[in-house]
């Protein structure tokens, strides 16, 4: 079979593109080094991006027709949100110490502009800033992922003439004590209800254990990001004490959580021998001799992009001894596949992913279990603080994207677990630079995953979810792999097509102590992470092995050259 010829330019999204998809198509091992450095010239080719990362498309041109009609200083940007929270944050994010590292891009409070506008019945929270200090600014978009969406972005730019500006002005310098006008939010439609109704029916589908959820137990959010902020900010309010995580997580988590008040401890080797809950239950005794407690425990199952699976049950006996909240992100394992509630107080979960499976909406959602010790006061909290932030049209799109979830998801398992065992083949051949396939089948954890996998049925064929990757043996080998495989390139996975990104060397590859650490507990540069999509079997199988050949040349020569 003939390797399927990608003919998307470089910064246009996987087909089909439209004014909403999410990702973008950055195609070379060179081209990720210079989105990560974040090279203006590449940033000037991108017709489509991971709304997330920074404002894109409609959200772009919105902030640019506010910033003009709130009149903003010259070489000024802005950034709109729909909650008020967001000034005190801003302040907070752009004078926290981690700002530090870059003493050029970071803001002091005076620099930051607050003011509040609206515009056709939504009240809008923005906060300006000068532009060459945007990297200072922006991990307040990225991390808390509360912007609004490109959805809500066109709506508004449609009635941007009705804009009134209140007369609230502020910067981060003069907020203190400042009334600041009461937020709109967004309504709720017929669609939030079909939305949490589909959540509630996925939790129940062949459960390992009854747990009686229900519709007003599910939360939805903006983005999964949002939704990991907004259980954050649920558990800050009941739970003192600093964060802890478990193993691999996803960089804005790790970075929301690090630069939590409370505190954050990482522990993020989970394999099988690593002795993890030992250390946890060490950390927590730890604690209590100095008279704090742990404010609660996060962890993805599986997580990414190692795949590695923590031991769930253990950590459920540990929290049931200690009184601390788990806090369970499902993403990549994904409702078909797996059943976390018996062990999570609160499972989290990107409904932007393969929930969606069409890359041209963002959304998230918070579940709370009902049989949860926590749950009473986790209800009551969220009652106060939660507000709906999710757009009626994105919504809508999202609830039917998902309509053929399940069906989709048989064949991202098929496809994920058809390719990993063609390339873990390659790992025992000796001119071969694979050295392993990281996927939940091929991990010592195991057994971990498999205790949470739901009863199969006719209509689903359980796996391991769509999200694998391959470790070489030097970046070398692993760039001529990636330089030559011949699928979407960039960020985002469980969508329709397949998508393949050097996710350790774009995230971390700026800061050799980040890298290192990260590395020590699987997320090695040295690796490639590969997202499958809905193509036929043979195809990818094929498109695969091309890749591999360069790989084994690159090997060969460099072997070749030493000798």
């Amino acid at each position: 079979m003939p390797v399927k010829v990608i003919t998307t330019e470089l910064g246009h999204s996987i087909p089909p593109e439209g004014p909403h998809t999410i990702t973008t198509h950055a195609p070379g091992w060179d081209t990720a080094i210079r989105f990560r450095s974040g090279d203006p010239a590449l940033f000037a080719q991108m017709k489509s991006m991971y709304p997330r990362f920074v404002p894109f498309c409609e959200t772009r041109q919105l902030s640019a027709a506010i910033g003009s009609k709130l009149g903003f200083p010259e070489g000024y940007a802005c950034l709109p949100f729909l909650s008020p929270d967001i000034f005190r944050l801003a302040t907070q994010f752009a004078t926290n110490h981690h700002r530090d590292k870059d003493p050029k891009t970071k803001l002091t409070p005076q620099e930051l502009l607050f003011r509040v506008a609206d515009v056709a019945a939504v009240r809008l929270y923005v906060v300006a800033y000068p532009v060459h200090k945007t990297p200072g600014i922006i991990g307040l978009w990225q991390n808390l992922g509360t912007g609004i969406s490109t959805r809500l972005s066109e709506h508004l730019l449609t009635q941007i003439d009705s804009l009134t500006a209140h007369l609230f002005s502020a910067n981060g310098g003069t907020l203190e004590g400042l009334a600041v006008p009461e937020p709109t939010y967004l309504p709720e439609g017929p669609e939030h209800g079909g939305l949490k109704e589909r959540v509630v029916g996925l939790l129940k589908r062949e459960a390992i254990k009854e747990v009686g959820v229900g519709k007003g137990d599910v939360y939805l959010y903006g983005a999964g990001m949002a939704a990991i902020y907004g259980a954050h900010q649920a558990m800050a309010k009941v739970r003192k004490g600093p964060v802890v995580a478990l193993g691999s997580i996803f960089p804005s988590t790790y970075h929301l959580f690090g630069e939590s008040p409370s505190g954050f401890k990482h522990f993020g080797d989970v394999r099988k021998d690593s002795g993890v809950l030992e250390k946890l239950e060490g950390y927590i005794q730890g604690e209590k001799a100095e008279g704090r407690e742990v404010g609660y425990v996060f962890v993805e199952f599986p997580s990414n992009p190692i795949l590695v699976s923590v031991d769930l049950k253990g950590l459920r006996g540990l929290a049931d001894k200690y009184g601390f909240p788990v806090v369970v992100d499902d993403t990549v394992g994904s409702f078909c596949n797996v059943d976390l509630l018996p062990a999570a107080d609160v499972v989290v979960t990107s409904l932007t992913k393969s929930f969606s499976g069409y890359a041209n909406v963002m959304a998230g959602s918070v579940t709370l279990n009902p049989s949860s010790p926590h749950y009473p006061l986790l209800t009551s909290t969220l009652a106060t603080i939660y507000h709906n932030e999710v757009f009626t049209s994105d919504a809508a799109t999202l609830l039917s994207n998902s309509n053929d979830y399940l069906a989709r998801s048989t064949i991202l398992n098929r496809n994920a677990l058809a390719l990993t065992k063609f390339i873990e083949s390659y790992i025992t051949r000796p001119e071969s630079p694979v050295i392993a396939v990281l996927y939940p089948m091929t991990s010592d954890t195991l057994d971990n995953y498999r205790s949470f996998m739901r009863a199969p049925t006719a209509e689903f064929t359980l796996g391991y979810g769509c999200l694998f990757s391959i470790d070489f043996e030097d970046k070398e080998c692993a760039k001529a792999f990636y330089d030559n495989l011949a699928v979407y390139c960039g960020p985002h996975l469980g969508a329709n097509l397949t998508l393949a990104l050097p996710f350790n060397e774009l995230v971390f590859g700026r800061d050799p102590d980040d890298a290192k650490h990260h590395a020590a507990y699987g997320n090695r540069a040295e690796q490639i992470r590969v997202s499958v999509g809905l193509e036929e079997e043979e195809e990818l199988i094929e498109t695969f092995k091309v890749a591999l050949g360069f790989a084994e040349a690159e090997k060969k020569r460099r072997n070749s050259t030493a000798h």
